[in-house]
């Protein structure tokens, strides 16, 4: 019984992100694209991201042989990122 309350809040928590996810239009989010569930796997899908993930230019530069990034990169990287969480914060206070 309990396994099953569990899932149902699970599946409505992935419900309220999709809502979310496809009405978010921002410059400096990744656009939602679609999801696929299959029994209890869910999954995101998102647009390509031709240069990777942020995580593989800022934490494993060395791994992946690219290009550190510079100081000032990563400060216009940080302030993209709050004008994205700006955003986001906004439709929630609607």
């Amino acid at each position: 019984m309990e396994s099953c309350v569990i899932c149902n809040k699970a599946l409505d928590e992935f419900e309220s992100k999709i809502l979310v996810l496809t009405m978010v239009r921002h410059r400096h989010l990744v656009l939602l694209l679609g999801y696929s569930t299959q029994g209890v796997k869910r999954i995101f899908v998102y647009e390509y991201m031709p240069q990777g993930e942020l995580t593989r230019h800022l934490f494993h530069s060395k791994n992946f042989k690219l290009e550190p990034l510079s100081w000032k990169r990563r400060l216009s990287i940080a302030l993209d990122v709050a004008r994205g969480m700006e955003y986001l914060h906004s439709l929630v206070v609607q």
